[in-house]
């Protein structure tokens, strides 16, 4: 049986990463994976390892209208038999492509209401999961967003994020070359994308008063558009010795380990891997207090910061770090609540969702 994965690229972020450990555990139960994609990127090396058949979809840009006639040439060279789109835009041009062919499809939410403004281009997306055959939602909150807006004519389901424990378990604490922390200093570890719903300026503002205490750094990781100001920032307080922002680290569990604390300040998330990964490598924690974050973690499994409020944020930080049995001891609770995500429950989740379509499907396809 054939699944075919529509999303825009094998880049660093968490969707990507989700991506790539389902595809190793489908290859493993037998199904021929492929990926339609437009740009590479540090998952592509463990789709490759994993099996699954990389279609390369050449445009110029995101809204290149050739896309829409590679896409087409993909799912007739492969024909599946279930397709899932990831991201907006992949929501919106794979499922037309599914609609076409007559190919039952699985549309994937990675966030929650938050995240969606009313633009066209969310109208739009709303509209193709209408047709969808079965939304997977990656939390409650992600899975409340489509039921107020499909009610029950589309299914609408939850599959937590998949968490590699193994990997984690067997990762040794480091720190990459080029990040300058030295052994003895104390270090807080945000990662994810420089996106204005991390919370990064309010972050920032806090570990500007945190990063003063004797023999303590931060180091900020990913990309995105919000990178170069929050840089710029902190270069002028003077504080870039002290808050280093690397960019995207490919392997980033040695640092995951080798921290002190793990802090994410978002407004808005779904199920978020970088806290997940924390979860499991048994760090401390410093998370905001949403909902996204209240589903995952309680009081006794993590510190708890305002969203927004650099005050908040610095003060949870501080605790973390001057507390240090309690700390420990919140992270070994994380730890045991994150143990039900494991890859494999992920993907035996998947796979039943694609063979049931596939099963009930009683449309012909067009090739």
């Amino acid at each position: 049986m054939k699944v075919l994965h529509c999303i825009p690229t094998l880049g660093g972020g968490g969707t990507e990463r989700q991506l790539a450990y389902l595809a190793g555990g489908l290859t493993a139960r037998g199904w021929d994976v492929h990926i339609a994609t437009r740009v590479s990127g540090p998952n592509l090396a463990r789709l490759t390892a994993a099996g699954a058949v990389v279609h390369w979809l050449r445009a110029a840009n995101p809204h290149d209208p050739r896309l829409l006639g590679q896409l087409a040439r993909v799912f007739r060279r492969v024909r599946p038999d279930v397709v899932q789109t990831w991201s907006v835009q992949m929501d919106v041009l794979g499922g037309a492509m599914a609609g076409m062919f007559g190919v039952p499809r699985v549309f994937s939410e990675r966030s929650s209401a938050e995240a969606y403004p009313r633009t066209l281009k969310n109208r739009i997306r709303v509209a193709m999961a209408r047709r969808a055959s079965v939304i997977v939602a990656n939390s409650m909150a992600g899975a409340g967003y489509w039921t107020d807006r499909v009610g029950p004519r589309v299914p609408t389901v939850v599959v937590a994020n998949a968490v590699p424990f193994d990997e984690i378990d067997a990762t040794v604490a480091a720190v990459p070359a080029g990040v300058r922390v030295d052994d003895g200093e104390a270090l807080v570890l945000f990662a994810g994308r420089f996106a204005a719903e991390k919370g990064l300026d309010a972050l920032v503002d806090a570990l500007a008063t945190v990063v003063p205490r004797p023999r303590t750094k931060a180091v900020l990781c990913g990309e995105g558009h919000q990178r170069r100001p929050i840089a710029a920032k902190i270069a002028a307080w003077g504080l870039q010795n002290r808050i280093l922002v690397p960019g995207y680290i490919d392997n980033l569990w040695p640092l995951l380990k080798r921290a002190d604390v793990v802090v994410s300040a978002s407004h808005v998330e779904g199920h978020p891997n970088s806290v997940l990964e924390a979860m499991a490598a048994r760090r401390p924690l410093v998370v905001s207090n949403i909902p996204a974050h209240r589903a995952i973690l309680d009081e006794q499994s993590a510190f708890w910061a305002s969203p927004g409020d650099a005050q908040s944020i610095a003060a949870a930080l501080n605790a973390a770090l001057d507390q240090a049995e309690d700390a420990e001891r919140r992270g070994k609770a994380a730890h045991g609540r994150a143990l039900a995500w494991s890859v494999d429950a992920a993907v035996r989740a998947y796979d039943r969702i694609y063979r049931g379509l596939i099963d009930g499907c009683g449309r012909s396809r067009t090739w």
